[in-house]
């Protein structure tokens, strides 16, 4: 029997493995665009056009950072008149935000679009099960929001698309719907972003100070300082405790941790009930041949 875990594990790295075919291709696209370096709310702004994007949404959907980079991202933008602004923290896009973020997506499609990993009939059937699972998860009623899957959602560009540019597609909202699965898995706790960020990388064993966590996620834009109360928040609540060579997991904090990720699974895998177990094992066959398929080709690109 397929462990869909495993199964999943085997998807992320394959979405992985189209990196090499768009992403020069992607990057002129953001040159040619004006755009800075942090351009993806552009993206999300497109997601949520016709109706305004907010700094409020973008902080839902990406609660880790602090919320000035958020704002401070989005000033950026509509500096650069790729946004405008409609309101306090409120922008909508312009005609010329929304032409670099199509044309951005759009080369990265174009670079797609030059690869067969797989045999078209194979490519078809790949997609028939991933879109399967894309159609379940929008379904499902839970979690309630879903906001980084529905923004996910713009860049499908239909069914004449390529088989390769679809089934990047359909990875990139799982994905995406991974994330709302974790969000929704820690709301509960009542904690904020940046707090459960550092429990996790505690957890992980990837920090243990305030220090080494603005070190591991300085795109974050939250100071020493700000770990460091969150730290003690932590060990206040039983989670974490400090030592001499700062502070480790406790068994509560790992069992809550623990059980942060079951239900993540839980909301995340329940559509997957949509595949039969005969398509399971199928899904995980194609998955497998394209990767290698990919990375053979892939290593022809870097040898090139």
């Amino acid at each position: 029997m397929i462990d869909k875990k495993q199964l999943w594990t085997l998807a992320e790295e394959t979405m992985r493995t189209f990196a090499p075919f768009y992403r020069d291709a992607m990057q002129a696209a953001i040159q040619n665009s004006g755009a800075p370096d942090n351009w993806f709310g552009l993206s999300l702004a497109r997601g949520s056009d016709p109706q305004p994007f907010t700094a409020e949404r973008y902080h839902a959907m990406f609660p880790y950072s602090a919320p000035k980079r958020f704002v401070e991202a989005l000033e950026e933008l509509a500096r650069l008149e790729l946004l405008e602004r409609v309101g306090e923290d409120t922008y909508r896009l312009t005609d010329l935000g929304r032409k670099a973020v199509e044309n951005i997506f759009e080369a990265a499609h174009q670079g797609l679009d030059t690869i067969e990993p797989l045999p078209a009939g194979e490519m078809d059937q790949l997609n028939r099960l991933l879109y399967r699972l894309v159609e379940a998860t929008l379904e499902i009623p839970e979690p309630e929001k879903k906001w980084a899957l529905a923004y996910s959602r713009w860049t499908d560009p239909g069914e004449g698309a390529s088989g390769p540019v679809k089934t990047d597609q359909y990875l990139t909202d799982l994905l995406r719907f991974r994330d709302d699965a974790h969000i929704a898995a820690w709301k509960p706790y009542d904690v904020n972003g940046h707090a459960w960020e550092a429990l996790t990388f505690i957890w992980r064993g990837e920090a243990s100070t305030a220090e080494e966590l603005v070190e591991k996620l300085p795109f974050r834009g939250h100071s020493a300082e700000a770990y460091a109360k969150v730290l003690v928040g932590l060990a206040n609540r039983g989670w974490v405790e400090e030592t001499p060579d700062g502070y480790r997991i406790t068994e509560a904090g790992r069992g809550l941790r623990q059980q942060a990720e079951d239900a993540t699974d839980s909301y995340f895998f329940a559509p997957w009930a949509c595949l039969e177990s005969a398509e399971i094992v199928q899904l995980d066959d194609l998955l497998t041949r394209l990767k290698n398929s990919l990375q053979e080709m892939a290593e022809g690109v870097d040898a090139a």
